[in-house]
């Protein structure tokens, strides 16, 4: 079990979180301090539940793995806000799911009840945590429940041809707006601030598909978003203009300039990350997260040494990032339960058979959480090139240590052993292109 604080950011940011430790007797004690009251969550493996902690006051929980996270009991509540979550998790249990069935038609265009599903969810939240101390669980279902309304602009436009995307897009703003969506209290309570909402709000503009249609082909979500970044980034900051205080704006600014430093490399990020800690220097917690990740990504950045790894193949043999010294080798973290990751392959394998060994190298870092798992997929798909284990999902070392957000995720490493691209090469776009100018500058370097 893990007790988790909730993080400045949440893809980017440290997660500060304790393991709890279980005795026998399935027992636990466990104290912590506090500056004042705040949620912190309870995890066991992908479930969670939050816990509502006040400075002097303790509490005894008592919880049946199996049932985890529902039919949990806490004694030292001053109300049963207990039983209202639990009473909240079962009546949306039905809900839960069929919200993935619903949102995978509204993709295809087909008549579905996703908005019906999580606008009952967000009800039944304000039933029964409305106003208690898990009142952010509420906000957070409306969240859920304004970027589905979002999303179904982009893909009813797509599928509808008289489809009306400004007025549908007005209309979802407006309910935001009434629901008070763009205030610091709700933005906290996001699972990802404003960024979900601001992303998919850029997708309505059909900017994805004229950036397909330009290029031919069917890019990742990746290429996309590095092709046209100036113009779904200024339609992601029109969204700030419905912020409610300077506390959201902060709030929701720093989200912003998080996505672009991860994302766009330093060049790009550089002026407003600057302007930001400029603009909100009396916010110290959001501009010494911002400082922190960005002096992270400039360890990563190109130019600077690759990370050292060790890890295993499915022999066990031992692979170092020293033992490749001398030729490029391309890192690509990945899992099997990963489509865009998948999806790389062929084009990978191609790539692969086009260069000598002694010119480029491809290494697979798996993140999978099962090893079993992993050797199924290796096996499965008939990978060629050198296959290592690292595991625990995102928390894999190497991959945190590169500032890894997400997966399929690729670092092009040079003969001399420093980074030459970051996460900005994919085999089905641009791998090919990219590599043979860095190829033929190291070989005349020695001509």
């Amino acid at each position: 079990m893990i007790l988790k604080q909730i993080p400045v950011h949440y893809k980017y940011a440290p997660v500060i979180q304790d393991t709890l430790s279980v005795d026998p007797e399935g027992t636990f004690d466990y104290s912590t301090t506090l500056d004042s009251t705040e949620i912190r969550l309870l995890v066991i493996e992908d479930a969670e539940y939050p816990l509502y902690l006040r400075f002097g006051n303790p509490l005894e929980i008592e919880l049946n793995r199996s049932a985890f996270p529902q039919n949990v009991d806490v004694t030292g509540y001053d109300q049963a806000w207990d039983e209202n979550f639990d009473n909240y998790l079962a009546a949306i249990s039905e809900i839960e799911q069929k919200i993935p069935i619903e949102e995978e038609k509204i993709k295809t265009g087909q008549e579905n009840y996703l908005l019906q599903l999580s606008r009952d969810k967000y009800e039944i939240a304000e039933q029964y945590l409305f106003n208690t101390p898990l009142h952010d669980f509420y906000l957070k279902a409306i969240g859920e429940h304004l970027v589905f309304s979002i999303r179904s602009v982009e893909y009813n436009q797509r599928h509808f041809e008289n489809f009306n995307a400004d007025s549908a897009r007005e209309a979802v703003l407006n309910e935001a707006d009434s629901l008070s969506f763009f205030t610091i209290e709700s933005l906290l309570a996001q699972r990802a601030g404003i960024r979900d909402f601001s992303h998919y709000y850029a997708r309505t503009f059909e900017i994805y598909d004229s950036v397909k249609t330009a290029y031919e082909m069917d890019l990742s979500e990746y290429d996309i978003k590095q092709v046209a970044y100036e113009e779904l980034n200024e339609k992601r900051i029109e969204v700030l203009d419905h912020m409610e205080s300077r506390d959201a704006l902060a709030h929701a600014k720093m989200h912003l300039i998080a996505e672009r430093i991860g994302e766009q490399g330093l060049e790009i990020a550089r002026p407003s990350y600057e302007d930001y800690l400029r603009e909100f220097s009396d916010y110290p917690r959001y501009t010494s997260f911002l400082t922190n990740f960005y002096e992270e990504m400039k360890s990563v950045s190109p130019g600077q040494p690759a990370v050292p790894f060790t890890l295993p193949d499915m022999e066990g043999n031992i692979h170092t990032m020293e033992d490749y010294h001398g030729k490029f080798v391309l890192l690509d973290f990945w899992a099997g339960w990963c489509q865009p990751c998948l999806d790389e392959f062929p084009h990978m394998k191609d790539i692969y058979n086009k260069y000598d060994r002694s010119e480029l190298e491809i290494i697979g870092i798996s993140n999978a959480e099962d090893s079993l798992v992993w050797v199924q997929d290796v096996n499965r798909l008939e990978l060629p090139w050198v296959q290592l284990y690292g595991g625990n999902g995102f928390e894999e070392e190497t991959f945190k240590a590169y500032k890894g957000g997400g997966i399929p995720f690729y670092i092009l490493i040079d003969p001399d052993g420093n980074i030459a691209r970051y996460n900005d090469i994919r085999a089905s776009f641009n791998f090919t292109e990219v590599f043979d100018s860095l190829l033929s500058e190291h070989q005349n370097q020695f001509n």
